[in-house]
């Protein structure tokens, strides 16, 4: 088995973006609950394998880098869903609600388009990972580091329990840290390039997770008999679905890798995230299923379908972005320091 990093990284991302579209719609909870086990996490995951602690100087770089790359398409996506709603769909978002929301970005307390939460968790990952990096330049110590920081802030901030999601959704940020470290560990020792570990260890889980989903009632009463603090329980239990879950898209990307829409949506992942909600979804609501009056009875075939539709349409808006307004996505920008207006 062979890892080629670009297509198998799009076609995670393809993969994952697709089951982040379709965990958006009313299928079956079961369903909801497995694919929300790991599809984030995996994003995360990918974030931190591409992470280069050598790319950046100094504090200010980093976060001028990730301002352009997360921060201006979270601002432009924003503006972009604000005047779909009340322009496009009439569904009217206030000025006051819209700004209010945008500035504090909380996990699901964004009504015009909440899955953009995304956007400033990553950034804050982001500079918090390269505090990290500078305080220590061994991999084992980071990669402790976060297991460390995810499990004390879970525990306190109450994440699993649905406590106070704070702004920037930084309680989830200090919890996907892990993922996000996961990943960056798993770049700097070279795993993919290690064929035996690679193939079995990811075989395994792939192969575990499986049997997870077909034998959940044993796997959680094993978890009973140990009689562990449900805090405690819920963390670890996260953590092995969702590196389970990775795994075994990981596994999957390598029999998928030559589908080039897979490829196509990977390398768009940000704007079909962006934009899913607030143009496919509610152009699907208005334009088709309103007019045919379809009626599907299996909640999954729905969402199938409705995912479909809304990636169909999203597809020619990617083009549109790409070829003319890059700077959406914080492209072909260029941010001068405040103390340097003259250039």
């Amino acid at each position: 088995m062979s890892f080629k990093r670009i297509k198998w990284i799009d076609t995670c991302k393809g993969i994952g973006i697709i089951l982040v579209i379709i965990g958006h719609t009313p299928i079956d909870p079961t369903a909801r609950s497995i694919i929300y086990a790991f599809h984030m996490p995996l994003f995360f995951f990918i974030s931190g394998y591409f992470f280069s602690e050598n790319r950046y100087k100094n504090l200010k770089e980093i976060t001028v880098s990730k301002f352009k790359s997360l921060i201006i398409p979270y601002i432009s996506f924003s503006i972009i869903s604000f005047f779909l709603l009340n322009y496009l769909f009439d569904q009217p978002v206030a000025v006051r609600v819209f700004l209010e929301q945008m500035i504090i970005s909380k996990r699901n307390s964004i009504s015009y388009d909440d899955p953009i939460w995304f956007l400033t968790s990553l950034f804050t990952i982001e500079i918090l990972y390269y505090l990290l990096v500078k305080f220590s330049q061994k991999l084992y110590i980071r990669l402790l580091s976060v297991i460390l920081i995810g499990f004390t802030s879970s525990i306190v901030l109450k994440v699993f329990a649905g406590g106070s999601i704070l702004p920037w959704s930084l309680d989830q940020s200090l919890y996907y840290l892990i993922y996000f470290g996961i990943g960056h560990y798993i770049k700097g020792i070279n795993f993919f390039e290690k064929n035996k570990t690679k193939s079995f260890i990811i075989t395994f889980n792939s192969i575990l997770f499986l049997a997870l989903i077909s034998y959940q009632e044993i796997y959680y009463s094993f978890w009973n008999l140990l009689g562990l603090p449900s805090s405690l329980i819920s963390i670890i239990d996260g953590i092995i679905w969702a590196i389970l879950g990775i795994s075994f898209v990981i596994i999957i990307s390598q029999f998928l890798s030559l589908i080039s829409v897979l490829n196509f949506l990977g390398k768009n992942s940000l704007i079909l995230m962006s934009l899913h909600i607030p143009l496919g979804f509610n152009f699907y609501n208005t334009f088709v299923r309103a007019r045919l009056n379809i009626e599907i009875p299996n909640l999954n075939l729905f969402g199938i379908i409705v995912t479909l539709c809304a990636i169909l349409i999203l597809i020619p808006t990617c083009l549109i972005i790409n070829r003319f307004f890059p700077f959406v996505l914080g492209r072909n920008m260029t941010i001068y320091p405040l103390n340097n207006p003259s250039k």
